[in-house]
Order: C-alpha cells, then sequence, then structure tokens
C-alpha cells in the first residue's frame, strides 16, 4: 500500500506539467539513430473500466487508433521493427507499433475490430498456461489462429504462467519459457518469435535465458524508444492506461526520439540494495543537451544529477522502499517552427527490488500492472517542466 501511494503522490506531482510544456531555450539536433527509431505502446485491457489502472478506456483507445489513422505516422508490426534493426533498415519518422499484454477478450472485442477496419498490424502477448478455448477472460487457441491466418496479428508470449520472475531460481525461469515455448509449439504448429515480461520485470540470467531461447526480441516496460541500438531481449515501451490515455500524452510520446546511453548502472534491473548508484553515458552527440536534461525518480524527489563529460550519475535523496523504481531522463529533441510542439528524447530504466515485494500475488495480477508503469512514463513527461 505504501509504494502504491508513493506512486500515485508521484504522478500528481508530475502530471501537471504534461499540457502545458514550451519548447525548450536550446534545442536538440538530429541523430543517424533517429531514422532507425520507433515507438512502441504497450496495452493490457481495452474497455475494462472496473480495472483502470491496467485497462484503456474505448473512447482513448479510438481516439489513439484514430490519430494514427489520420495522422502522419507508420504503423509497423514489432517483429517488421526487430528486422529493420538487425539489417540496418531505415524506419520512416514516427514509426510507431501497437503490443498488446495478457491475451484478454478484451481485445476481441473492443480493439480488434478497429485494428481490422484501418488495417493496422499489431503483436498479442498471451500466457500459453492459461490460454483455453471456450473462456470469457482469455482469447482461446483457436482465436489466436485465426488472429494469425489475417495477416496483422503476430502472436508472441509471456510466461507459462503471468508472473514475477526477475529474481527467480534459473531453473524455475527456464521451466516457465520451455514450457510456454512447448504449448505454443503444440497449438500454433510453429516457433515464437517474440517475448514479453509480465510487468516489465527481468533480471540479467531472466534476459539471458530469454536470450539463447531462440527468440528474436524480448519487450520490457521502461520508458524509452526503441532504436536499433537498443539491446534487443529489453526492448522499451511506453505503457497506455485509462490514467495516461488521453490523446495529448499519445501525441507526445508518438513523436519521442532515442536517448542513446551505454554503460549503465546497475547493470542487473534486479536489484537488492536500498539505494543503487544510477548512472549511463550519453552519446557523443548528446552532449550539447545534457545542460537541459531532466530527470525523475518514482515516489521520491527529484535525484542529484552528475554529468561529467558525458557520464551521468544520479543521487537519490531517499531509501528505496518500494518494490519497483521508475527512473527516467529526458532532453530535447530536433524542433521545427515555434509553433510545432516540443519533442524530447527519452531514457528510462525500471529497476525491480525483488526484498521490498509482497510475493503473495493473485493469478490475475496484471491489474496492477499499469499503475507503477504509468508512474514512471508519466515521471518522464514532466521533463517540459523547468
Amino acid at each position: 500500500m505504501l509504494s502504491r501511494f508513493m506512486a500515485l503522490s508521484f504522478l500528481a506531482g508530475t502530471a501537471v506539467a504534461l499540457l502545458g510544456a514550451a519548447p525548450p531555450a536550446h534545442a536538440g539536433q538530429a541523430m543517424a539513430e533517429d531514422s532507425h527509431a520507433a515507438v512502441i505502446f504497450a496495452y493490457h485491457r481495452i474497455g475494462e473500466d472496473q480495472n483502470p489502472s491496467s485497462s484503456i478506456r474505448l473512447e482513448q483507445f479510438k481516439e489513439h487508433i484514430s490519430e494514427l489513422a489520420g495522422g502522419d505516422y507508420t504503423v509497423k508490426s514489432v517483429d517488421e521493427i526487430v528486422r529493420a534493426f538487425e539489417t540496418g533498415t531505415t524506419l520512416p519518422p514516427r514509426t510507431v507499433a501497437l503490443s498488446f499484454d495478457g491475451g484478454h477478450t478484451s481485445f476481441l472485442t473492443h480493439a480488434l475490430p478497429l485494428l481490422e477496419d484501418h488495417k493496422l498490424p499489431y503483436t498479442l502477448f498471451i500466457v500459453p498456461g492459461r490460454t483455453e478455448d471456450k473462456t470469457d477472460r482469455t482469447i482461446g487457441w483457436q482465436d489466436l489462429k485465426k488472429l494469425e491466418k489475417s495477416g496483422l496479428a503476430t502472436i508472441g508470449l509471456h510466461p507459462a504462467a503471468y508472473m514475477r520472475l526477475a529474481d527467480a531460481p534459473e531453473a524455475d525461469i527456464r521451466r516457465q519459457i520451455n514450457t510456454a515455448k512447448t504449448l505454443y509449439r503444440e497449438k500454433m504448429g510453429h516457433e515464437p518469435t517474440l517475448f514479453a515480461y509480465p510487468f516489465g520485470e527481468y533480471g540479467k540470467t531472466y534476459r539471458d535465458i530469454i536470450a539463447s531461447s531462440g527468440f528474436s526480441a524480448a519487450l520490457a516496460q521502461q520508458s524509452g524508444v526503441a532504436y536499433a541500438g537498443s539491446d534487443r531481449f529489453a526492448l522499451p515501451r511506453f505503457s497506455m492506461t485509462e490514467r495516461f490515455g488521453d490523446t495529448e500524452r499519445f501525441e507526445m510520446l508518438s513523436r519521442a526520439l532515442p536517448f542513446p546511453v551505454s554503460g549503465i548502472e546497475p547493470s542487473d534491473p534486479s536489484i537488492g540494495k536500498e539505494s543503487p548508484v544510477i548512472g549511463f553515458t550519453a552519446s557523443d552527440a548528446l552532449s550539447g543537451s545534457l545542460k537541459n536534461m531532466s530527470c525523475y525518480v518514482s515516489g521520491q524527489q527529484r535525484p542529484t544529477v552528475e554529468i561529467i563529460g558525458g557520464r551521468v550519475e544520479l543521487r537519490l535523496h531517499d531509501p528505496v522502499i518500494q518494490d519497483r523504481l521508475r527512473i527516467n531522463c529526458t532532453v530535447p529533441g530536433p524542433q521545427g517552427a515555434p509553433e510545432d510542439p516540443p519533442i524530447w528524447r527519452w531514457f528510462g530504466l525500471l529497476l525491480s527490488v525483488p526484498e521490498n515485494r509482497n510475493t503473495t500475488i493473485s493469478s490475475d495480477d496484471e491489474d496492477n500492472d499499469g499503475e507503477a508503469p504509468d508512474a514512471g512514463s508519466n515521471g518522464s513527461l514532466g521533463n517540459p517542466a523547468p
């Protein structure tokens, strides 16, 4: 309860900056990475208003689809974007992808008709251990086969059970992944290529197992823009839920650009320390923009930021008492005419703190999935504020 209270307090203090943003005095410049980048959106439930932390209202989703259909966007599938990263193929400006976690039946009822009407590709991640036919909670295998035949759908995997595995024993992780792949292969007749971490949480061991299990990419939930230099087995996504599903936010995120970094600390996002060392080295091309950088930490006041050359280190002011810690930094992107909306480069981390976690997790715990992700992603939207 305390972690949720702090997350909500964090949201209240930062969300007010979203619509009042003004372009910075010193805008950034275009970078080579910009033509090899895409914004990936993560949805969970659609129109399940009784689960607002993991659902987006149908009216909001319709506005997103209308914006994509009527605006200057290129919507591609996640696997097509991953192939472009692998081959060095350039992507059009404002390339976006749509992904849906959990395999909920509300996807079929509410999202699918809109996607098919506008012929928009998408990726649907399922929980194989509870994917059954004739259920009113999750999409069945027969429906998945029909979706795949449409040519718009890519079906990806969660573990066999929707559960936190960031700090699990290696044997448990492998069992979950192998079971999920076996069920998928038996039912769908081919191998899956994409994976998504439940709650966006992963650790180094978990990530390495996925990378060696035949997948071409894995999606997490830290805020940020995926680009060719991203870790393909921890690609960032922006979560979309009722609280943060307004069209203005969607448009701002759709314009976001990559914030290339290296040397990320902590190197393993599953941490056991109360005050982790947080740092990264920004691309040389961003050295002139770092003076305009803003960083946020969920559940805490803004960290102290130390910049030495291109190295950025963040000092937390409070011990970490929540089970998930989101760090987001943004810098100005290239700006057009004065009347054009601002563009921001985004970098985010999602750290999980198992020792702070209540380990009692229900089988449907993804109901809580949207709360913490939006704390982080909306925190980044505070960048336009002084």
